[in-house]
């Protein structure tokens, strides 16, 4: 029988580990992210000082080892695991001899939707856990008073160890000591009463700051953010287990064996359907393919980007990855229209003051040139980071900071880096950057963006950018990157009039000594019948060519309106002339 179990286990295991690493592999990369975790006895002191202390330090622990292949998929499989084994562990408390797995199966699949949400913490899985621990070693317990005595006892210390979860635990011993009609059960109440009791001294001494994080599952989402209701799934799921399995004990009659096959098959169907409904449901698909971009974006794969942005591509978040990728190989201006493009957004979208996209739009500014932006949206990614801190976000603020020479600022951000366990090397890396302006001068990326920074003060604003991308390429004429982006911020609003300005502004000067493909065919774009402009820019005869067939293919088939689209898509549709008209 132990052989059976201990084979069942393995096998859930290995499902588990398998579906997680090929269904949301990118996810753990990106969830690491979201947690710095430091290894100091002050920063550690400072977390179990806070009610469920214990469980948030292990989670954010475990998370930082997501960082590399397997990890994440690896150590989320095996919390859930445990939760599978605590489940079958108290349900055979109850009812020994039960067949039904789902019975451990539901809370482990209920968890594990909760764990596609990159706004939950593996803290709530860890809690989870310990309350499932903490419950099975009191009800191995087989004296009634003693039993009901560690109830109480450990329900405000497992409040300290995994927080509001003990609330969970108060209420399912109170269950269990009823349905077991155990004499003067009356005296788990005290459990309840102490749960609620930590809550509330919780609330009104400033540990937590809602009652919902006292009490509810709440505690283990993003702080800022209301949860998705099935956070609380596996919460109610487990004090309805307990009262099956104590129905389950009530029965006399042995079940055959023709019945315990059909109850496995049962169950599995039921497992399979539930499955089939909750993954898709909670799973975030939508945003599988922007964590892998993001991935490609922070470890600077930018040929994996451009592979994946082959093709149709209607999110924004993608086209400006896409866009980022062409502009750190120095070919936006000219690859651009090469791929799928929509619009202004695609380069950049609207910053809307979440984690996610000031981390892009600090990636974007830093690619610009443009340390100012990129600073602040590091700032604002850092600070709203689901745990203590967004690394790659600091990384960025101690680049910014030595940019601007403020070596102080960023040496308390490379202090920070250096207590962790993964970003020490680049701290250390780092530090023979600060009080040496002449290392950072003659270091490319560092030097590069030096000498970006603007001659004068003015005031930069996120939504109008022609400003500072202007001031960008004035002040380094070596980084292409700022005007590339300004002239196809211009070409993809079909603005004009300002791309005309633009090119006749810096064309033959060091800005822009000469037209990348894309601007060239805009100019044509700019003055269809006027070649004599066209000679100004030193167009090339390729360029005037494939613009003499185009413009002929678009009379040959103006009167077949409906079919003009997909035609010229197919021979032009990587010319801005194909952009400008149909899209």
């Amino acid at each position: 029988m132990r052989l059976k179990v201990t084979a069942f286990w393995l096998v859930a295991l290995a499902a588990l580990f398998v579906f997680l690493q090929e269904y949301s592999r990118f996810h753990f990369f990106f969830i690491e992210q979201s947690q710095l975790f430091q290894f100091t006895g002050e920063y550690i002191s400072g977390k179990l000082s806070m009610p469920g202390g214990f469980a948030l330090t292990l989670s954010e622990f475990l998370v930082q080892f997501f960082r590399y292949p397997y990890a994440g998929a690896g150590i989320t499989a095996v919390l859930l695991l445990f939760a599978g084994i605590g489940m079958r562990g108290i349900v055979c408390r109850i009812v020994p001899d039960t067949g039904l797995f789902l019975l451990y199966l539901i809370p482990v699949i209920l968890l594990m939707f909760l764990h596609f949400d990159f706004n939950y913490l593996v803290f709530g899985t860890i809690a989870f856990n310990l309350m499932l621990l903490a419950l099975y070693l009191c009800l191995r317990i087989s004296d009634d008073k003693w039993r009901m005595i560690a109830e109480i006892v450990v329900t405000p210390l497992l409040y300290g160890l995994a927080g509001a979860v003990a609330c969970l635990f108060a209420l399912s011993v109170l269950i269990y000591e009823f349905l077991n009609k155990t004499p003067k059960f009356y005296w788990v109440l005290l459990a309840v009463l102490l749960g609620s009791l930590c809550g509330i001294c919780s609330v009104y001494f400033a540990l937590l700051g809602e009652y919902r994080f006292a009490f509810l599952p709440d505690a283990y989402y993003h702080t800022a953010l209301e949860p998705k209701s099935v956070i609380y799934y596996s919460w109610i799921s487990f004090p309805l287990i307990l009262i099956v399995a104590f129905l389950l004990r009530k029965r006399k009659k042995e079940i055959g064996k023709k019945t315990r096959i059909a109850g496995v098959v049962l169950q599995l169907a039921l497992l399979f359907a539930f499955c089939w409904w909750g993954i898709p449901k909670y799973g975030d698909r939508k945003s599988a393919k922007v964590k892998e971009l993001d991935y490609y974006a922070r470890t600077e794969q930018w040929d994996k980007i451009l592979d994946a942005s082959k093709g149709t591509l209607t999110n924004y978040l993608n086209m400006c990855y896409l866009n980022l990728a062409l502009a750190q190989r120095g070919e936006l201006a000219d690859q651009m229209f090469n791929f799928d493009q929509r619009g202004p957004q695609g380069l950049m979208v609207g910053w809307n003051k979440t984690e996610q996209i000031s981390s892009l739009l600090s990636d974007i500014a830093f690619a610009m040139g443009n340390s100012a932006m990129a600073q602040e949206m590091a700032f604002e990614a850092y600070a709203t980071a689901i745990g203590e801190g967004n690394p790659r976000m600091l990384k960025r603020l101690v680049q910014t900071n030595i940019i601007y020479g403020e070596y102080q600022v960023a040496e308390k951000y490379l202090n920070i880096l250096g207590n962790t366990v993964y970003y020490k090397n680049w701290a250390d890396e780092h530090r023979k950057f600060l009080y040496n302006d002449a290392a950072v001068e003659q270091d490319s990326a560092l030097g590069s963006r030096r000498k970006c920074l603007p001659k004068e003060n003015y005031l930069s604003e996120i939504n109008y950018m022609e400003k500072d991308l202007c001031m960008v390429a004035e002040a380094n004429p070596k980084n292409k990157a700022a005007i590339q982006y300004l002239g196809a911020l211009y070409l993809l609003a079909k603005n004009m009039d300002g791309f005309k300005k633009m090119v006749e502004t810096y064309y033959g000067t060091e800005v822009l000594p000469s037209l990348p493909k894309s601007f060239q065919e805009a100019v044509i774009t700019l003055s269809e019948a006027e070649p004599d402009y066209w000679k100004r820019f030193d167009i090339s005869p390729s360029v005037v060519q494939r613009f003499a067939e185009y413009k002929k293919q678009v009379l040959g088939n103006r009167n077949n309106k409906n079919a003009l689209p997909g035609l010229m898509r197919r021979a032009y549709g990587d010319t801005y002339w194909f952009y400008f008209m149909f899209k």
